[in-house]
C-alpha cells in the first residue's frame, strides 16, 4: 500500500466540498488530477470510498468509516511537519529547568502556561532545589537553565541575569511566646528553636541570620513554613510564601527592627558559563522578569 497525502487530501477535499469539482478549486488542481487521485487512492485501500452512479459521488460505508482516519492522519503529518519546521529554525526540541523552591508555584505555573503557546513542541523538564543546588544542577550539565535565589551573587561557572527581588520577615505562630512582644532583639530570639534552610550539599543561611541557640534544618521552606505553623520555631520566611497566613492571623511577623531580621534576596536566571541563551531560554528570562514585576508584593 503506497498511497500519498496528496490522495488523501482529494479524498478528504470531495467530502467536505460535495464533488470532484468543487474539490479541485478547493485544493487549485485539474479536476482530473483529483479524481485520479481518489481513484489511486481506491485502489491502494482495496474498496470504494465513493458511490458515483448519481450526479454527486456519495460516500459508501467504507468510506465513512474511513474518512475519520484520514482526516487523522493529514493532521497527524502537519503536525510532523510544522514540528521539523521549528527544528530548523532552531527551536530545541527539550528544556531542562532547575527552580528554586520558594519561588512560587503560582508564577511557575503562569511562565510554563505561556511557553506552552509560545513553543508547544518543546519538552519541558522541571528539577527543584534551594540555594546552591539549583547552581550546582546548571553547572554540571543537568539542566539547561536555571531559576536561582542564591545568598549572594550566583557561582562563577554560570553566566546569570537578575529578575528581581523576594522579601522575608521573621515570623512566628500567634500563640508563640515571641509574637506577644511587642519588641523582640536577638535576645529574646536566642532562647527559641529557629527553623533554617539547609541545601543538599550542605549550604545553609548566614551566620548574621542565625539567632536561635537551638537550630533545626530543612531544605523544604514548605516543611519550614509548616512547623512554624504549629509553633515549633520560629523562620525567616518569604512574605508572598505566608501572605494568606498572616491576613487571617494563623501567623503574625514579629516586630524586630535590628539589622538582618528582614531581608531580600535576589532571584536570578542562570546558565552554563560562555553559552548563549537558546531562543526557548531566553523567552523563559525575559517572561519571568515581567510576571515578578506583575506578581511579588513590594519589598
Amino acid at each position: 500500500m503506497g498511497f500519498s497525502l496528496e490522495y488523501l487530501d482529494a479524498f478528504v477535499a470531495a467530502v467536505e466540498t460535495g464533488s470532484f469539482s468543487a474539490a479541485a478549486r478547493r485544493l487549485g488542481k485539474a479536476q482530473s488530477r483529483v479524481s485520479t487521485a481518489i481513484a489511486n487512492l481506491e485502489i491502494d485501500l482495496g474498496v470504494p470510498l465513493f458511490d458515483r452512479s448519481g450526479k454527486y459521488p456519495v460516500l459508501t460505508s467504507a468510506g465513512e468509516r474511513l474518512l475519520r482516519e484520514a482526516r487523522e492522519i493529514r493532521e497527524r503529518c502537519r503536525a510532523f511537519s510544522d514540528h521539523a519546521d521549528r527544528l530548523a529554525g532552531g527551536v530545541e526540541p527539550m528544556i531542562r529547568l532547575a527552580v528554586d523552591e520558594l519561588l512560587p508555584s503560582s508564577i511557575l505555573a503562569d511562565l510554563l502556561e505561556g511557553f506552552s503557546g509560545h513553543f508547544p513542541d518543546t519538552d519541558v523538564e522541571i528539577l527543584t532545589g534551594v540555594m546552591g543546588d539549583v547552581g550546582e544542577m546548571v553547572s554540571s550539565g543537568r539542566v539547561d537553565a536555571g531559576i536561582e535565589l542564591p545568598l549572594g551573587i550566583p557561582s562563577d561557572d554560570c553566566d546569570w541575569r537578575l529578575l528581581g527581588r523576594m522579601g522575608f520577615s521573621v515570623m512566628a505562630a500567634p500563640h508563640h511566646p515571641l509574637a506577644a512582644l511587642k519588641k523582640v532583639s536577638p535576645r529574646d530570639l536566642a532562647p527559641h528553636r529557629q527553623l533554617v534552610t539547609v541545601s543538599r550539599k550542605g549550604e545553609r543561611e548566614p551566620e548574621a541570620y542565625r539567632f536561635g541557640r537551638r537550630i533545626w534544618q530543612c531544605e523544604s521552606s514548605h516543611v519550614i513554613r509548616e512547623l512554624v505553623l504549629r509553633g515549633h520555631g520560629w523562620a525567616a520566611l518569604a512574605r508572598h510564601q505566608v501572605a494568606e497566613d498572616v491576613r487571617v492571623g494563623r501567623l503574625v511577623a514579629l516586630p524586630v527592627g535590628f539589622a538582618g531580621s528582614c531581608f531580600q534576596s535576589d532571584i536570578y536566571f542562570i546558565w552554563e558559563k560562555g553559552r548563549p541563551l537558546t531562543p526557548a531560554a531566553e523567552w523563559l528570562a525575559e517572561s519571568l522578569s515581567g510576571i515578578l514585576t506583575r506578581s511579588l508584593p513590594p519589598t
